[in-house]
């Protein structure tokens, strides 16, 4: 009678043993796997609809794939729309420009403060300053105010040009006098009475 002995492999071995039964293996698994797969490709198209049947959700994703190809045509659509709608502003943007830089150069303004920009603001909030400053020159002809700036400039520039003539004297002013009285330091600087010219004949 034979005895019979148990076998033990080691932890090398049996590794060893793994290595080698998975190489031969995994080819025709591999194999398996690839026949499984067409097989799946030539019965997916007619499986699937019978699938989404036994579901009850095909109306569903009726209704679902419409929204959604409603909502890809309209931001195609607007995305069409925006860019057409681009295109016009950059036109009329440079149209603004085209026109104030003409005038900036006839009326001598700054035309690098009306940037060439398509956006509306950028450009209406420098031409809302230029034209202040229109006004500004209109008020400063036509009102009393201005009439008033004009001459008390007109006076400090002239009291500036006597100062730079050669040998010019001046009658002596008593300033505390002229502070006692109310006067301020502007009056007397105005007062042509208070400066005397001299120039050498």
């Amino acid at each position: 009678m034979t005895t019979k002995k148990a076998v033990v492999f080691s932890d090398r071995k049996i590794k060893t043993f793994e290595k080698i039964v998975r190489e031969q293996t995994n080819e025709r698994k591999r194999e398996l796997s690839r026949s499984i797969e067409n097989q799946v490709d030539k019965q997916i198209d007619k499986k699937f609809n019978l699938f989404l049947k036994d579901l009850k959700i095909s109306k569903a994703l009726d209704k679902h794939k419409k929204a959604c190809d409603e909502l890809d045509a309209f931001k195609r659509d607007l995305e069409n729309k925006q860019k057409q709608l681009t295109e016009t502003r950059k036109k009329t943007g440079k149209g603004v420009y085209d026109i104030f830089e003409r005038q900036a150069k006839i009326n001598d303004w700054n035309n690098g403060s009306v940037y060439e920009s398509d956006d509306y603001e950028d450009q209406i909030r420098p031409l809302k300053s230029i034209c202040r400053d229109e006004i500004v020159k209109q008020l400063r002809k036509t009102t009393k105010e201005g009439l008033e700036l004009d001459s008390i400039d007109n006076k400090v520039n002239n009291l500036l040009l006597t100062l730079s003539y050669p040998n010019l004297v001046a009658d002596e002013v008593d300033l505390n006098k002229a502070l006692d009285t109310g006067s301020s330091m502007l009056s007397i600087a105005l007062n042509p009475d208070t400066l005397t010219k001299q120039v050498e004949a």
